[in-house]
C-alpha cells in the first residue's frame, strides 16, 4: 500500500508509542518536524500529510470528512505495530476525534486523544467563511493566525494556495456532529487563554467526549499558542503517555 498520508511511518515499531499528528486548516506535516526529533527517544511521531500541500501540492485536497476518514483509517491500521495516540490542532482535533471513533468501532483504542485549540464537535462554526466569494474569502483569511503573512500579502501565492485553503475550511466548517459519542480513550485538551476560536470553557467541554480520564491545560497565547510553548506541550504529551502507560 502507498502510505502517502503518513510521514515517518517507516520508523514505527512495537516498542514505542506512535503519535499520529493532524494539521490545522491550511497546515502541512512539516509543522511537526521538530516533534519527530524532540520525541524520538520515547515516541515515534508520524505527522499526517493531507493532499494539496507541501510535496502533495498538486493533488486534489479533501473536502469530505467521510472520504478522508476512510482513507486515513485504512492506512493507519496498516502501519500500527503497537500502542498509539492521536494529536490534532484546530481542524486536526476534529479529524483525530472522528478517526478514533472509527478505530474504536474496529476494536482499537488510543492511549490518549490530544485535542488542541478546538471547540467540541457538537458546536457548529459560528462564523463560517468557506462559502464566500474568492475576494471575500481572501479578506476573511486575515483573521486566522494560521495563514502565513507572506501568502496573505502576495496575490500570486494566495491565488495558488486558494483551492487548498478553501477545501480545508470547507472540511472544517461544515463538520458538525450533534451526537456526543463518548470514546474509550482518555482525552487531554490544550488551549490558549486568548484564543478567540476556542476559549477555556470550550476546551473543558471535551470532558463530555470520553468515558475515561480527562485533563486540560491552558497556556498563554492565542489560537497558535502552540508555537510559543512547543517544548512545554511536548513535555506534557510525553508525561501523559508515560503515566497512562504505567510509567513505562
Amino acid at each position: 500500500m502507498d502510505i502517502k498520508l503518513i510521514r515517518n511511518c517507516e520508523k514505527i515499531n512495537k516498542n514505542k508509542i506512535t503519535l499520529f499528528c493532524f494539521p490545522f486548516a491550511g497546515g502541512g506535516a512539516s509543522v511537526y518536524n521538530q516533534w519527530i526529533n524532540k520525541m524520538q527517544e520515547e515516541i515515534t511521531v508520524c505527522p499526517i500529510q493531507l493532499p494539496g500541500r507541501e510535496e502533495r501540492i498538486m493533488e486534489k485536497p479533501y473536502m469530505d470528512m467521510k472520504m478522508m476518514l476512510e482513507d486515513l483509517t485504512e492506512q493507519i491500521k496498516n502501519v500500527i505495530k503497537g500502542k498509539y495516540a492521536l494529536w490534532g490542532h484546530s481542524m486536526g482535533s476534529k479529524i483525530a476525534y472522528e478517526l478514533e471513533k472509527h478505530m474504536e468501532k474496529d476494536g482499537y483504542q488510543a492511549q490518549c486523544l490530544f485535542v488542541s485549540g478546538s471547540r467540541i464537535p457538537s458546536i457548529p462554526e459560528p462564523n463560517p467563511i468557506y462559502y464566500l466569494s474568492d475576494n471575500a474569502f481572501k479578506k476573511e483569511l486575515g483573521r486566522f493566525e494560521g495563514t502565513p503573512k507572506e501568502i496573505l500579502e502576495s496575490k500570486e501565492l494566495l491565488d495558488f494556495f486558494l483551492p487548498m485553503l478553501r477545501a480545508d475550511f470547507t472540511l472544517d466548517e461544515t463538520y458538525y456532529d450533534e451526537v456526543v459519542t463518548k470514546l474509550r480513550s482518555p482525552i487531554m485538551a490544550f488551549g490558549g487563554d486568548k484564543d478567540r476560536e476556542a476559549d477555556e470553557e470550550a476546551i473543558r467541554r471535551w470532558n463530555n467526549y470520553t468515558d475515561n480520564t480527562f485533563g486540560y491545560e491552558i497556556f498563554e497565547g492565542g489560537h497558535f499558542y502552540l508555537w510559543e510553548h512547543e517544548d512545554e506541550v511536548i513535555q506534557q504529551i510525553s508525561e501523559c503517555l508515560k503515566r497512562l502507560n504505567g510509567g513505562n
